[in-house]
């Protein structure tokens, strides 16, 4: 889920972050990067909402969960345009389209963990994003 559309929106702010780990508590949807508790992040908050509606859904008691957390290492760099492993192309009304000099790619590796009162689920995905600067997101 992590790496997925909703990550959309906070591409921005992963760009102003750069390279380093970010873990979400998806129990309370708090977030920090490298150690420092971010504010509000709409993706730890998106997760937290999931895991507790799955629960919800699948009829399991939110107190059997005792941790519930996502770790991404994030490697952020900025490539030239032609670099680019997607074949990304933006267009923009009337047909026009937008090639920026520089993209960015961020390698992320996540690692997830959920503990219940009787065992421990591990899960690990790795991804690669890319967009362009600029890229009108709104924060």
């Amino acid at each position: 889920m992590f790496c997925g559309w909703r990550l959309t929106s906070f591409k921005p702010k992963l760009a102003e972050l750069g390279s380093g780990t970010l873990e979400i508590d998806a129990l309370s949807g708090r977030c920090w990067f490298e150690g420092n508790l971010l504010g509000h992040v709409d993706i730890a908050e998106e997760l937290r909402a999931w895991l507790h509606a799955d629960l919800a859904a699948n009829h399991v008691p939110p107190k059997t969960i005792t941790n519930a957390k996502l770790t991404a290492r994030l490697s952020l760099s900025e490539i030239p345009w032609q670099e680019r492993t997607n074949k990304l192309q933006i267009f923009l009304s009337a047909g026009t389209s937008l090639r920026p000099d520089k993209m960015y790619r961020c390698i992320i590796e996540c690692r997830s963990e959920v503990v219940t009162v009787e065992t421990t689920y591990e899960a690990s995905h790795q991804d690669l994003e890319e967009w362009p600067f600029g890229w009108p997101v709104a924060t």
